[in-house]
């Protein structure tokens, strides 16, 4: 199983993955690491930043592959770099289609052996982006930037959907319902999968 976590820094993400990393067995975590994210526009920097992702998902199939009933959860992944360079460093990865396609062709195979999902963290409320104005972003300066970030990720998470399955949780519900989501909407998919019923 393949799990990728999304949403912006302070929103509760590793809270979600401590749990998820309780929940399943024999479970890995995996993150970008700070040397890879682009600090500029450049294409150097952009094509570096794709590659690391195409190797990644190319070490977590082979992971799978030899174990199949590992779970691996990404701690942000791509769909960070597809929306903070269109808001903050304003270019839209076109020149990177290419490395996209790689991308997408790899979640593909994983998917169709191991199973994929993208877990989106929502706020219906302000709570997330005051928290994260007030603590502070390298990245994101103000309300405009964490309002555009929003707007970019919610366009890239709906056409993802499309295609695989992606469970949307508000983080502001209470444990019960974090609980279901992982337990009753995520697990049973996967085990439906996995028996060859789904």
């Amino acid at each position: 199983m393949l799990i990728h976590v999304e949403w912006v820094d302070l929103c509760w993400k590793s809270t979600l993955i401590d749990k998820m990393s309780r929940l399943f067995k024999n479970t890995m975590v995996l993150s970008t690491p700070k040397e890879y994210l682009p600090r500029e526009d450049s294409k150097e920097a952009r094509e570096k930043i794709w590659k690391f992702y195409i190797q990644r998902l190319k070490e977590v199939e082979k992971l799978l592959d030899d174990n199949p009933d590992c779970h691996i959860i990404l701690d942000r992944f791509f769909f960070s770099e597809l929306t903070y360079g269109k808001v903050m460093r304003w270019y839209d990865s076109k020149d990177m289609e290419e490395y996209q396609r790689e991308v997408f062709d790899l979640i593909c195979k994983i998917n169709a052996k191991h199973w994929y999902a993208l877990i989106y963290l929502s706020d219906k409320t302000e709570a997330i982006r005051n928290r994260y104005l007030e603590k502070g972003d390298d990245y994101v300066k103000d309300k405009k930037h964490y309002h555009n970030l929003k707007v970019n990720y919610w366009k890239w998470i709906n056409a993802w959907e499309q295609i695989f399955k992606v469970v949307k949780i508000n983080v502001f519900e209470d444990k019960d319902y974090w609980n279901r989501i992982i337990e009753e909407v995520l697990l049973s998919d996967y085990v439906y999968t996995r028996d060859g019923q789904h």
